[in-house]
């Protein structure tokens, strides 16, 4: 059930972002004036970057903990167990792992929304 879950969140984050990169860069341009847009447009993309630093930060950080608790465990890891055992023992926290991340990535995307809900409408669509 865990893998159907992060299966789900995963995909709907997934169609979360395909969907606002495009639509971030349309409305930079829109609200650009035209010395500026080429400016702006790059610095929405470069956003990009900036986000999977930030995601590669946050996952490191959050597997570093739980791996500390995996270790107060005194769990083996796979590479220590018989050839004949094919799973390792996982510290039941570890399921939380997965949530607490994809949580973090909830934040900048929950900010997004708010703010395009607040954002007016261009003066193209108006008239």
């Amino acid at each position: 059930m865990v893998f159907v879950s992060l299966g789900f969140f995963r995909f709907l984050l997934g169609v979360g972002i395909g969907g606002d990169y495009p639509l971030s860069a349309t409305i930079m341009a829109e609200f650009a004036n035209k010395r500026t847009r080429g400016a702006f447009i790059a610095g929405v993309f470069s956003m990009q970057g900036f986000g999977i630093l930030l995601s590669s930060l946050v996952f490191m950080m959050v597997c570093s903990i739980f791996q500390a608790s995996a270790d107060g465990h005194n769990l083996t890891t796979p590479l220590e167990l018989a050839p004949s055992v094919d799973i390792a023992p996982v510290p039941p926290e570890s399921d939380l792992a997965w949530r607490i991340i994809l949580m973090f990535g909830a934040i900048p995307a929950s900010m997004t929304f708010y703010w395009r809900m607040k954002m007016p409408e261009t003066a193209r669509y108006n008239n």
